[in-house]
């Protein structure tokens, strides 16, 4: 394997981005930070700099999936043969690409058709492990990795520290830049699935990872709390992705029911609760007339 890693920064922590490329770097044959015009993209220049990392950069934010496909376009030009997709704040563990190459190889020699393996992260917010998640017929399970030593099925994984073949992105196609933000993993894996390709994750390449700012209790779950900009996006693709004919049944549940309880809980639980609510009620029209990319002022 020749892996290229991706990492897309945006107005990043910049000691904690130089944590992220001396981590990743020794670890795959090649680095490109994708830099979505941060307010510090010249601090964001010296990182990549002094990592040995080729920098793209942009004069404005082009979203997550439009920096993931112009790493994609610098590995298909490099010759490399494996993508490996960061944030700006997943530090890998030393170990962990060695980890995810050699269970790829052995999920294709045993059953071919793998569309992507990640890290079994620990949520800092939270304290909680991932899950695996599979959809069969209504019923969406929620699989604990908790002793398991092989790679377990899941049908999809976040972006971060995942590892992805180029020929099956060449077969499925890269990730959809209308999309903007929230739920590129998600739909990205389930058009992979569709394909016939599944995604795994690896229970023996931990990784630390922070999803939002902080969680809300919502019953026996905790639920990320992001920026109100955040809701609008995911309620917006959530709709629309709930609508897919490649989304499984029970996705599609679990899309419309959790839109629902975003309205619930950012609303009451989270802060700037009227923002909240004008940013979903936005987004649940945009999803249904159609309007994508990124939100305009």
């Amino acid at each position: 394997m020749h892996v290229l890693a991706v990492a897309v920064t945006y107005n990043p922590d910049i000691d904690l981005l130089a944590r992220v490329l001396e981590a990743v770097a020794s670890q795959v044959q090649g680095l490109v930070v994708v830099d979505n015009g941060s307010a510090n993209a010249e601090d964001v220049r010296r990182l990549a700099s002094a990592a040995d990392a080729q920098l793209i950069d942009s004069s404005s934010n082009l979203g997550i999936a439009a920096a993931q496909n112009r790493g994609l376009a610098v590995a298909r030009d490099g010759g490399f043969t494996h993508i490996l997709l960061l944030d700006q704040d997943t530090i890998l563990a030393l170990g962990m690409v060695s980890d995810l190459r050699a269970n790829l190889k052995s999920l294709e020699a045993e059953q071919g058709g793998v569309a992507a393996i990640g890290p079994a992260y620990y949520e800092l917010n939270s304290g909680v492990q991932t899950r695996a998640y599979r959809a069969s017929g209504p019923r969406l399970s929620r699989i604990s990795l908790k002793g398991e030593k092989r790679p377990v099925a899941s049908d999809f994984i976040i972006a971060s520290g995942s590892l992805i073949p180029l020929t099956v992105l060449e077969k499925v196609g890269g990730f959809r830049e209308d999309l903007f933000i929230d739920l590129v993993d998600v739909e990205w894996c389930f058009r992979a699935r569709a394909a016939g390709y599944r995604s795994f994750l690896s229970p023996t390449a931990t990784v630390e990872h922070r999803l939002g700012s902080g969680t809300v209790k919502l019953g026996a779950r905790q639920v990320a709390v992001h920026v109100p900009i955040r809701n609008y996006y995911w309620v917006r693709n959530a709709l629309w992705l709930a609508r897919q004919p490649y989304t499984p049944l029970a996705w599609r549940l679990y899309f419309i029911s959790r839109c629902l309880a975003f309205l619930g809980t950012y609303t009451t639980l989270a802060d700037k609760k009227a923002q909240r609510l004008r940013l979903m009620t936005r987004g649940i029209r945009d999803s249904l007339t159609g309007r994508f990319g990124p939100l305009d002022p």
